[in-house]
Order: structure tokens, then C-alpha cells, then sequence
């Protein structure tokens, strides 16, 4: 038996007429690098991702902000249509429910859309507002309503110089005085406001609480459409 003179590598053994292969033998460096990344690499691509989530979370979260308001928008003009509709052949508009807390209602149970609108076939699902799940998308009209559950009279709040909003308002009791007569609405990003809040705002057709996107994406306002077809940006 004698060691043939090779490429260098010194693993191959003749014997006899005959060479036999001996086992390779890697270097340390080598093993790692077929076995996997090395811990730094690891830590640079985690830190890679990181950093593009953290540019990219935000874009999304406008992104998606912008389609809820798109969808709010369509909602209430379906809403509008129906009001519309029910007053063709009801002969008047459906009548507007406040709650303020009482009776065992929640502070955001108040204005709720018209439940008539849906049980005779006027709207076909449940108005469920896109910024307020599990509620509807309110509703306001002068005249008779339901407050705690009692008939009672409500009101509307209008600026004095509707269309414009010149940041004095005037209450209107019944539709036919009131240049509104109704007011539909979602709560917007900002979410919820208190009935007592609402109230004093004079929610929802001053303009100055209108939601506006270039105010931010989450600013303060209601996303509004009323029965003149002006709406909200």
C-alpha cells in the first residue's frame, strides 16, 4: 500500500492496483457556513425587517383609515336613499330616539339610525357604523322622538346662517321651520363621544365639527350627510 501523489488534497490511497477514497475533511469555517446564517446575520436581517415594518405600519394604518371613511360615506348616502324612501310612503320621516344614560342605557346609546328603516325592508343589514362596531350610525330629526323610551319632542341644531357656520346655532323643533330635515352620522376615527358631549357640540350639522382628513387621519369630527345632500369631505 502507497499513498498516490494527488491534486494536492492527499485523500486518495492506492493499494495494490486499486485506489480507495478516503473521508473528506472540512475545515471549521466551512461547517458553518453549509450548516447556516451566523448569529450576526441573523440580528442584521431582524433589524432590516424591523426598520421596514416600522416604515411601512404606519402608511398601512392611513391606508385603511381613508377606506373606513370611503365605506362610512357610501353607508349613510345608502341610509339617505332610504329615509328618502320611507318618507314617500310613510308621508313623513322616521322619528329620531335620544338616550342619555337612563333606563339602563350606555352613554353611547343615543340617535340611534331608525330600526323601522331596517324591519320594513328599507335598508337590508344592519347599519353597523365602521368606526363604532356594534352600533349603528346615528340619525337626528326635529319633531316628534323617543327620549329614554318616552315620546317627546326633539331638536336639531342648525347654524344660524345655514349652510354657512358662523359658530352660533339655533335649535329647530319641528321639520317643517329647520333647513335640515334630518342629519345621519358616523362617529368618525376618533371614535364615540359621550351623549352629554354630543349634546353640547350641537352634533352633528355645524361644520365645524365635520371630520376632515387633512386635519389628520384620526383628528376630532363626524362623518355627516344631511337631508340637503351636503355632506362631510
Amino acid at each position: 500500500m502507497y499513498r498516490s501523489p494527488g491534486r494536492g488534497d492527499g485523500n486518495v490511497i492506492a493499494c495494490e492496483g486499486f485506489q480507495i477514497m478516503a473521508p473528506h475533511v472540512s475545515n471549521g469555517r466551512e461547517c458553518r457556513r453549509c450548516c447556516g446564517f451566523t448569529l450576526l446575520e441573523l440580528l442584521v436581517a431582524v433589524a432590516i425587517i424591523a426598520m421596514v415594518a416600522a416604515l411601512l405600519l404606519p402608511v398601512l394604518r392611513v391606508a385603511r383609515i381613508k377606506a373606513r371613511v370611503a365605506r362610512a360615506h357610501a353607508d349613510l348616502r345608502s341610509i339617505a336613499t332610504s329615509i328618502e324612501a320611507y318618507r314617500l310612503d310613510q308621508g313623513a320621516y322616521p322619528i329620531a330616539r335620544a338616550f342619555c344614560a337612563g333606563g339602563g342605557m350606555k352613554v353611547d346609546d343615543y340617535n340611534e339610525c331608525p330600526p323601522e328603516l331596517l324591519s320594513l325592508g328599507y335598508l337590508g343589514a344592519f347599519p353597523e357604523d365602521v368606526f363604532n362596531r356594534g352600533r349603528a350610525y346615528k340619525y337626528i330629526a326635529p319633531g316628534l322622538g323617543y327620549a329614554n323610551n318616552v315620546l317627546t319632542v326633539l331638536a336639531i341644531w342648525v347654524p344660524k346662517k345655514f349652510p354657512r357656520d358662523d359658530g352660533s346655532d339655533v335649535p329647530y323643533f319641528n321639520s317643517k321651520d329647520s333647513p335640515v330635515k334630518w342629519a345621519i352620522w358616523s362617529v368618525g376615527p376618533s371614535g364615540p363621544k359621550k351623549f352629554w358631549e354630543s349634546e353640547a357640540l350641537h352634533y352633528p350639522v355645524p361644520q365645524r365639527n365635520w371630520y376632515n382628513f387633512k386635519n389628520g387621519p384620526e383628528s376630532e369630527g363626524v362623518i355627516v350627510h344631511l337631508s340637503t345632500t351636503k355632506s362631510s369631505p
